[in-house]
């Protein structure tokens, strides 16, 4: 089986040389958000769907272009509260959690078809960014191979817990609520050889109330996160001390999706964040229960 070859989009001229942090950076990074905004919006899911992995990937490339570019929070914060790039972000974010909903399909697709599985994770373009957001989910928790990862949203081929598995021999539970999406994730899980590893499950972050874990981890793209903190608070009391995570967007990279609130995780006090760096997307936040939580 032929492995899938990932396009390259153009690179953005007009900012080559350009400190990314000044008036000119504004408007031409505004500019471009707002021509991705207007090539993108007259897309479905439906009609997202219907592109090849190339073709979403294509696409994907410019988006995730700005999102990296490392300008002063000062700087992003100007660019995303623009009324105009306010305006188009619900769209544009839109689009790339429908992006990755289909990429992952098209990608475990391919992994299940494939007779060396392993190397289409391998040749996976944005494979280097979930093990750098291992890498940093291990520093941030002191998870140690004995203990178990829960992670609310693994989606249908997950990434996180299938190279924990194969990096670090770490053991996991994968939690969804979409059918599909568990059944797919099986699917890969079982191909992978990684059954006795990775446990994945139906269901909302209420089920871990009966699961045996040692830390959470909720993705950046499981919703809705005030009711996923609440629940995990509420269930803290009764198991104690754990370690909670989720993932989230900041600087320019929030263009990709809305950042976790402080009321989000109400009741929850912020123990460690440790920013992306290269070309990883997410914010990692560990948090512990406030003491009158």
């Amino acid at each position: 089986m032929q492995a899938l070859v990932y396009p390259r989009s153009s690179h953005w001229e007009e900012l080559s040389g350009c400190c990314l942090n000044c008036q000119q950076s504004f408007f031409i990074i505004k500019s471009h958000i707002l021509d991705f905004y207007h090539k993108i919006k007259g897309y479905t899911p439906e009609s997202l769907s219907l592109l090849s992995p190339e073709e979403l990937y294509l696409l994907y490339q410019d988006l995730d272009y700005v999102s990296h570019l490392e300008v002063s929070d000062h700087l992003a914060h100007q660019i995303l509260e623009d009324p105009d790039v306010l305006q188009a972000l619900p769209t544009i974010r839109s689009y790339y959690s429908a992006f990755f909903g289909h990429h992952e399909i098209h990608l475990a697709e391919e992994l299940l078809r494939d007779e060396k599985p392993w190397s289409v994770l391998r040749d996976f373009p944005l494979c280097p960014r979930y093990r750098a957001l291992i890498e940093n989910q291990i520093r941030a928790t002191s998870l140690s191979p004995d203990e178990t990862l829960a992670f609310v949203g693994c989606g249908p081929l997950p990434i996180t817990l299938i190279l924990l598995s194969r990096l670090y021999g770490f053991r996991s539970i994968g939690l969804d609520t979409n059918p599909q999406a568990v059944s797919v994730a099986t699917k890969c899980i079982g191909r992978l050889g990684l059954e006795r590893e990775v446990s994945i499950v139906e269901g909302d972050e209420s089920a871990l109330r009966d699961l045996e874990w040692d830390s959470v981890l909720v993705a950046a793209l499981a919703e809705p996160k005030p009711r996923i903190f609440r629940t995990l608070l509420s269930i803290l009391k009764d198991k104690g001390p754990l370690p909670v995570c989720y993932r989230t967007y900041s600087g320019m990279r929030a263009v990709l999706r809305h950042p976790v609130q402080p009321e989000d995780i109400k009741g929850f006090r912020k123990v460690r964040e440790i920013i992306p760096a290269g070309q990883v997307n997410n914010t990692l936040v560990v948090l512990e229960p406030e003491e009158d939580g």
